[in-house]
């Protein structure tokens, strides 16, 4: 349960480009390496296997391009949801290269290296502005988040880290997984990135809630959701910073066999 003495996603010192720089800047040491390194080496080994295909792409997260940097190379229709007007400003001026945009060139450079491709980092910057098709309020205060925006259910569905920052509780996190579920077609994909026993995270000089879950409350979750796990991993806590306290980062690849 998050502690009422902590900050929330909601609160208005939550800032974005202090969550990206302290987290994913270009001032990491080797155990923050992890928090670049893990989702994106994980979210492309998944992609590149050829288990999740399709044409379109939903994705909630905070903050960062990361995960569409990868997500360019295999969907051409990206639709992103944000659920706080900061993220959604953020996400704009980056696709429209405005000069205070937040600087995602180190992540590019450390996609385009796991290509192995020529491909400048100038170029898949813009593969990706291209991809992305559409940026949508997903406003969780309200019981349709979407309001009047229907969109079409997506082959794939990605979230990195979202339900534990937005989640409260763990029966709001729940609601909300109900509703992502919901904007996945049967026989689509869901993957999750995400971090297991957290109970807080740093901006600045404030602290903020995550949601502590574990594993089993995870799988739970998504087999109550209509989801089948196809694969799943782990790995240890290497973030020795103090700014948070994850114990495991962790992916699941789970397909919809039912609606719930």
């Amino acid at each position: 349960m998050a502690s009422t003495q902590y900050k929330h996603y909601h609160d208005k010192e939550y800032d974005p480009c202090i969550l990206f720089e302290t987290y994913l800047g270009t001032d990491m040491d080797a155990s923050k390496n992890q928090l670049i390194e893990y989702p994106i080496k994980s979210l492309r080994d998944i992609l590149s296997s050829g288990l999740v295909k399709g044409e379109t792409l939903i994705e909630l997260s905070v903050t960062s391009f990361m995960h569409m940097l990868v997500a360019a190379d295999y969907f051409d229709n990206i639709i992103m949801l944000h659920s706080c007007e900061s993220d959604e400003q953020e996400a704009q001026k980056w696709l429209n290269k405005e000069p205070e945009a937040i600087d995602h060139s180190h992540l590019t450079t450390f996609v385009c290296g796991l290509k192995g491709e020529c491909t400048t980092c100038e170029e898949h910057e813009e593969k990706t502005r291209r991809a992305v098709k559409q940026v949508v309020r997903w406003d969780i205060t309200k019981e349709n988040p979407l309001g009047d925006v229907v969109l079409p259910q997506a082959d794939c569905v990605l979230s990195c880290a979202y339900l534990d920052i937005v989640s409260k509780d763990h029966e709001m996190y729940l609601k909300l997984l109900k509703q992502i579920s919901s904007l996945v077609k049967i026989g689509g994909h869901l993957i999750m990135i995400g971090a297991l026993n957290q109970t807080y995270y740093m901006l600045g000089q404030h602290k903020f809630s995550s949601l502590t879950y574990d594993e089993e409350f995870l799988r739970k979750a998504l087999a109550k959701n209509g989801f089948i796990i196809e694969r799943f991993g782990k790995e240890k806590s290497r973030h020795n910073s103090g700014l948070c306290d994850y114990e495991y980062l962790t992916y699941s690849v789970s397909q919809k066999e039912r609606e719930a």
